[in-house]
């Protein structure tokens, strides 16, 4: 399946090949149809992953008052996330879907000379045999320029990770993940073919500025609707004068 997948990309980029002929230019026309295509589905997924964000405080405080009754703590989350109009798997769906298409992705531009024509060439500036995309960067050996380009992939690969990691991560119980994925990242890049690198980085970008567009939006959504105090009898009593979000 994931060869198949790999193969229908292959021929994708083949044919925008033969309109620009430069496999790095080509590569970034390819993630920018695959992401206009995909924009649904991200779009669903980073709005579920956002609005659980923005749950999370209220999460936790209902994770903590009733700690020592699971049976009830479930019940209060449900009722939570119902109240919200919140569904938890709504943002891992998306991405299951996409899971073969990112992996067929992968798999193309790890072995360009199984899924690419003859036609194409694969080095960035072909005329001169200037960096090759299919190469990876702890695989070259050449001359110094090119092998400071090469480096310059994953660190860039590292930054741009960080910079959506940064806008999209609000939880502080998350910050650990802002530095330990870009970091991941920068070291595995290493392996991975330029080409696949440069689809990364493009990804990347790509879905920071659609981040940015959720979150012009974010002042349509719903308000969070908390669990409301009760008092002793279990009646829901009213906030207090003076009290957070009072003035």
């Amino acid at each position: 399946m994931i060869d198949s997948i790999a193969n229908f990309f292959g021929v994708v980029i083949t044919y925008i090949y033969q309109f620009i002929p430069n496999f790095g230019a080509a590569i970034v026309i390819f993630s920018v149809l695959f992401k206009v295509i995909t924009f649904p589905l991200n779009q669903k997924q980073l709005q579920s992953s956002k609005r659980m964000q923005e749950l999370n405080p209220e999460i936790k405080r209902l994770q903590e008052k009733y700690k020592h009754d699971k049976e009830k703590q479930n019940a209060k989350m449900m009722e939570f996330m119902q109240k919200n109009k919140v569904n938890p798997m709504a943002g891992c769906l998306p991405m299951l879907v996409q899971l073969p298409i990112l992996y067929g992705i992968f798999r193309l531009l790890r072995d360009t000379e199984s899924f690419l024509g003859e036609s194409i060439n694969t080095f960035l500036i072909p005329s001169l045999s200037f960096i090759d995309l299919s190469l990876a960067p702890s695989a070259f050996q050449g001359d110094m320029i090119q092998q400071v380009i090469f480096y310059a992939l994953p660190i860039l690969s590292g930054l741009t990770t960080f910079l959506y990691q940064k806008i999209a991560i609000t939880d502080p119980s998350q910050k650990m993940m802002l530095y330990m994925m870009p970091i991941m990242f920068v070291v595995i890049s290493f392996g991975f073919p330029a080409g696949l690198i440069i689809y990364w980085i493009t990804n990347n970008l790509l879905t920071m500025g659609q981040h940015q567009l959720i979150v012009k939006q974010g002042e349509s959504e719903p308000k969070i609707e908390p669990e409301p105090v009760r008092g002793k009898k279990g009646k829901p009593t009213k906030a207090k004068k003076g009290a957070k979000g009072e003035r």
